[in-house]
């Protein structure tokens, strides 16, 4: 007598779309997840920032000089003002719009290598301490540098993801991808500001 066959549960998925955008897109939960670890590295050089404050009686420590506010809130100004920019190519993402999402990147691109040079300037000229000259110095590039990397793929990816709409075989699947940077970028930037109000604030407040 034969034995009964096993039967296994199945689920028709034939009605799902080949495209998804958002929580709905696998991808999508694989940026969160870098999203929850380069933050929690952020809230840690933050930690880090405000541990050393309580070592000095002045923050920075007598004879360094204070930061410059000038370049750096000119980056924090710019980088506030990407945000509707950078919602608007997500939104025309989701709506599969060519044209507004090649644009969008492309504006995107030019304003994300901005950010790491003035990033560069921030470190060299606008800190006025050395990362090896005290704690002090070292807590402000730690937090510039770590957020400094986040600039730094960001400008890849965006910039790579503008090549493939202007120039490559752009297919729907890549809206999703779009979609998924504008997701990092506004992690990115806001991100930024709690940091910003630390490294180039705090210093005139302690």
């Amino acid at each position: 007598m034969n034995a009964p066959r096993e039967t296994r549960p199945v689920l028709d998925v034939s009605g799902l779309p080949d495209i998804a955008l958002g929580p709905a897109d696998i991808m999508w939960w694989g940026t969160l997840g870098f999203v929850v670890i380069e933050g929690w590295t952020l809230v840690l050089c933050a930690v880090v920032y405000l541990y050393l404050t309580q070592n000095f009686q002045a923050w920075p420590p007598q004879g360094t000089p204070r930061p410059s506010l000038l370049v750096p809130s000119i980056q924090m100004g710019l980088m506030l003002l990407s945000l509707p920019l950078i919602t608007w190519v997500q939104q025309a993402a989701r709506r599969f719009e060519l044209r507004p999402v090649k644009v969008g990147l492309a504006i995107a691109s030019v304003l994300n290598l901005a950010f790491v040079l003035l990033r560069c300037w921030e470190l060299l000229r606008s800190l006025n301490v050395k990362w090896d000259t005290n704690a002090y110095g070292s807590a402000q590039w730690l937090i510039l540098t770590m957020h400094g990397t986040l600039l730094l793929v960001e400008v890849v990816e965006v910039a790579g993801t503008a090549l493939i709409f202007w120039f490559g075989a752009a297919e729907e699947k890549h809206f999703s991808d779009v979609y998924d940077v504008a997701f990092y970028w506004q992690f990115m930037i806001i991100a930024w500001i709690p940091l910003y109000v630390l490294s180039y604030w705090l210093p005139r407040w302690l």
